[in-house]
């Protein structure tokens, strides 16, 4: 008997818990193969796969195991969702907040109502003066004179960069030069073939880049002596006249915020007393009639949905699944939610925020993502622009061409292939495996730690300058490597680091 009255409330569990679903729309569109897909959407899950057809298809629906199937359609009543389509573009916006048209409209009148007069009864905020005036920072020595670089002649349209190898040039002499004239041979016939070469060969005579060393040195050493003592007798100064100055303003402060929090407590505890008598009076109304007890048990029944779509494990959501063109070209503006593209898609572009972001492939030059407060998990990354602002966690597990600014953002690059071009600021970088396939690699860090893995089959030549920096766990200020291996490569790495640690093994 027992275990016949368990399994019945197990059954009545579940049934009570079941999935309910309500459709909003589905519909498909017809439109070109390289059709634009805007996305404008807040507090939804979105889901992204392409087909071989030249149709966009939407399907939206609202889907809860909390709130009945009635509470359910008066949900999906609020849900004020557009789908606009033409050949050229499909527009899709989805707006409202995480809960809205999900509550009792008195109870969140009486919320935003509590919250005015709490605000206005706060004590004013004492004035804090200004911080005291630091001493006069001692003049930065005079630049010296740059050593003149050897004019270029004039380059075909098309040719931006010129790639130079000294140290191969002092090695091989004419056969190096030879072969890297011809190069220009291709873009701009004889004529800019010879004129490269006797540029090149000016450039070799002209001593540059040890003027440039001996320039380097000129200017480290005005930062020596004289300004040097200045520095030390400034930070002194400094030092004695700021740290009495910022006694007396912190004694100052003290005494003011002592008194404002004496007068906020005081205000806090008649406040308390008065909030105590207004619920006893709002509990007697309630009481009083049937509509208001009704009203609260309607609250407690959908209160469940109040963290509508605010996090994963959100019991209501909002999806809307989009099936598009394998060409078609996204334009993103997409919040408080979460974005999962199931294929590839070419030349994305747009801002996703305060979004769990999934992507298997992310392609097409012309891609430029940017992605804020939102954890970001791609598979593979081909080409294109990413831009990362105080995102804690992001992987990308394969990234072939990949130009990455990043802010207050950590990153792990499981494999890069290609080219890498990286700036970052205030977080942690990795890239665990740089390919034996990789052209370039250029790294801009402040007050960033990076690590890289390097294959020991890897040929490179690695370019370190740092500016109150590590590598490899020494401070250094530059430092060159090349690992030729009796083999000469074309790969390089590049890393310019201010206040950061670099480790490359």
């Amino acid at each position: 008997m027992k275990t016949i009255k368990i399994f019945m409330l197990c059954l009545i569990t579940t049934i009570g818990f079941a999935q309910k679903k309500e459709i909003k729309t589905s519909q498909t569109a017809k439109v070109n193969k390289d059709v634009v897909v805007e996305l404008n959407t807040n507090y939804v899950e979105i889901e992204i796969d392409t087909w071989n057809k030249d149709e966009v298809k939407i399907e939206a629906y609202l889907e809860s195991d909390v709130l009945s199937q009635e509470d359910l359609k008066k949900a999906l009543k609020t849900w004020n969702l557009n789908f606009d389509a033409t050949l050229d573009k499909v527009y899709i916006s989805s707006e409202g907040g995480r809960g809205a048209g999900l509550f009792p409209r008195n109870s969140y009148d009486d919320i935003l109502q509590e919250l005015e007069f709490s605000l206005a009864d706060l004590p004013e905020i004492p004035e804090i003066k200004v911080l005291p005036n630091m001493a006069n920072f001692p003049d930065l020595p005079e630049l010296p004179e740059m050593p003149e670089f050897p004019e270029l002649p004039e380059l075909p349209e098309g040719v931006k960069t010129i790639q130079f190898d000294y140290d191969r040039y002092q090695k091989e002499g004419e056969k190096y030069l030879s072969k890297w004239s011809k190069r220009y041979e291709k873009e701009g016939g004889k004529e800019l073939q010879k004129r490269m070469e006797a540029w090149a060969k000016k450039f070799a005579e002209s001593g540059y880049e040890e003027k440039m060393a001996k320039w380097g040195e000129e200017y480290g050493k005005r930062f020596e002596g004289q300004w040097a003592k200045d520095m030390e007798k400034w930070g002194e100064e400094f030092g004695e006249s700021f740290g009495k100055d910022m006694e007396k303003w912190g004694e100052d402060l003290g005494k003011k915020m002592e008194a404002w929090g004496e007068r906020f407590g005081k205000q806090m505890e008649q406040r308390a007393k008065a909030l105590e008598k207004r619920a006893e009076a709002m509990e007697k109304r309630a009481e009083q009639t049937a509509k208001r007890k009704e009203a609260m048990q309607d609250r407690k029944a959908s209160i469940f949905a109040q963290s509508y779509n605010s996090d994963r494990n959100s019991k209501v959501k909002r999806v809307i699944k989009i099936t598009m063109p394998k060409k078609a070209k996204l334009k993103l503006n997409v919040r408080h939610g979460e974005l999962k593209i199931a294929s590839a898609v070419h030349n994305a572009r747009g801002d996703v925020s305060h979004t769990f972001f999934v992507a298997e492939n992310i392609d097409g030059s012309d891609t430029s993502i940017n992605v804020s407060y939102s954890p970001v998990a791609i598979n593979s990354w081909n080409v294109g622009s990413l831009n990362l602002n105080f995102v804690k966690n992001a992987e990308i597990k394969r990234a072939n061409n990949l130009m990455l600014t990043s802010k207050s953002s950590n990153i792990v690059i499981k494999n890069l292939t290609d080219t890498g071009i990286i700036n970052g600021s205030f977080g942690d970088l990795t890239i665990s495996n740089l390919a034996e396939t990789f052209n370039n690699l250029n790294l801009v860090l402040e007050n960033s730690d990076a690590f890289v893995e390097i294959p020991e089959s890897v040929n490179y030549s690695l370019f370190f300058n740092g500016n109150r920096s590590k590598y490899n766990n020494e401070p250094t200020k530059q430092k060159t490597v090349k690992r030729y291996d009796g083999k000469p490569t074309s790969k390089t790495i590049v890393v310019n680091a201010k206040y950061s640690s670099v480790t490359m093994n």
